[in-house]
């Protein structure tokens, strides 16, 4: 799409509850040419820890070839899915931004991976909005990184989580979000219906009184490929995150956890970044999405791309589902070519 300053013209997709209704043949789940699914190359990257809101962040830098230790670039700091650590979506995405001439920081947010925080496996979004923030003042501090020159990139949830940090870090001078999620409760109501939702959270209200009355965290599995009477709660009771979570956790990340804090759940279901999106302005914002995602919806996508206030430019991709834009070409590579474009005229 053209940038703001022009005439613009919005794209209207279908309904999401349309697309449920569609019969599925082919998930798509993995990529029916095996080399078209992405493998990370750890040599790539290197270690870096550094301070977040009382405790300390571990983080992977991805610098650009070539370039000499303490020679400065363009910034980029990056957030990924719903329960991932930095090995899981990010490194593919980081890599190709390194090539392009950026050094990236990707991080585990704190009680995940490698960062400290207690409890462990507990995802706040208001917690791992103070962490996206640390780690670009980070960022912004580092020997070889143009302090004035720096970009929030983020992808699933950490689309939504990169708004947000920018609109408490003025200084972040772009914002890109991918395959984002912008409005969690909303997104759960559409599908659950009024009533069921607060049925579903009412019984996370119920743990979490349990909680607060014997001092005892409470724990979920992350993922399940559906609810049964042996697992009557989970954190993502899907089979798409089933198999992609299941999958790069055997093959990549070691780190990532099998389970999550009933509280994670109270805490992300009530998070909405519809509303940050105005904050960042003038700051320019890029959003590319899934036109078929029914994890995190496209309609709000296009909402989040009608309230930014500043320069912006909305991104669709013809997509299956939500996962492959974690780690299959060509859909990462197209989401890649788009977010450069974007940073390269704001950031170079």
């Amino acid at each position: 799409m053209a940038p703001a300053s022009d005439p613009v013209s919005t794209i209207r997709i279908r309904p999401t509850m349309a697309a449920a209704a569609e019969p599925v043949t082919d998930k798509h789940y993995l990529p029916a040419d095996s080399s078209m699914l992405l493998k990370a190359d750890p040599t790539r990257r290197g270690p870096a820890m550094f301070k977040g809101e009382g405790a300390a962040l571990a983080g992977h830098i991805y610098r650009p070839p070539g370039l000499a230790h303490d020679q400065r670039s363009p910034g980029i700091v990056m957030c990924g899915p719903f329960s991932s650590v930095k090995e899981q979506t990010l490194p593919h995405y980081a890599e190709r931004f390194a090539s392009a001439g950026y050094t990236v920081l990707t991080f585990d947010p704190r009680s995940y991976g490698e960062s400290e925080g207690e409890p462990r496996a507990h995802h706040d979004p208001t917690r791992i909005t103070e962490d996206y923030v640390s780690a670009a003042r980070y960022m912004m501090t580092r020997a070889d990184v143009d302090p004035d020159n720096v970009a929030a990139v983020g992808i699933c949830i950490g689309g939504g989580y990169a708004i947000s940090a920018a609109a408490r870090e003025r200084k972040i001078k772009v914002v890109v979000s991918i395959a984002g999620g912008f409005n969690v409760g909303g997104t759960f109501q559409q599908f659950m219906g009024v009533e069921g939702f607060a049925a579903y959270t009412g019984k996370i209200h119920a743990i979490m009184r349990e909680e607060y009355r014997t001092g005892i965290v409470q724990y979920v599995p992350t993922i399940a490929p559906g609810l049964s009477e042996a697992i009557p709660m989970a954190a993502m009771p899907i089979e798409e995150a089933y198999n992609y979570y299941s999958r790069t956790h055997a093959s990549e990340a070691p780190t990532w956890s099998e389970k999550m804090t009933v509280g994670s759940l109270e805490a992300f279901s009530c998070y909405n970044a519809l509303v940050h999106v105005p904050l960042i302005a003038p700051a320019p914002l890029q959003i590319i999405h899934g036109t078929k995602d029914l994890f995190l919806l496209p309609e709000y996508a296009q909402q989040a791309y009608d309230a930014a206030l500043g320069p912006k430019e909305l991104i669709w991709i013809e997509t299956h589902n939500h996962i492959e834009l974690y780690d299959q070409d060509p859909y990462v590579s197209i989401a890649v070519a788009n977010a450069t474009r974007w940073l390269d005229r704001y950031l170079k």
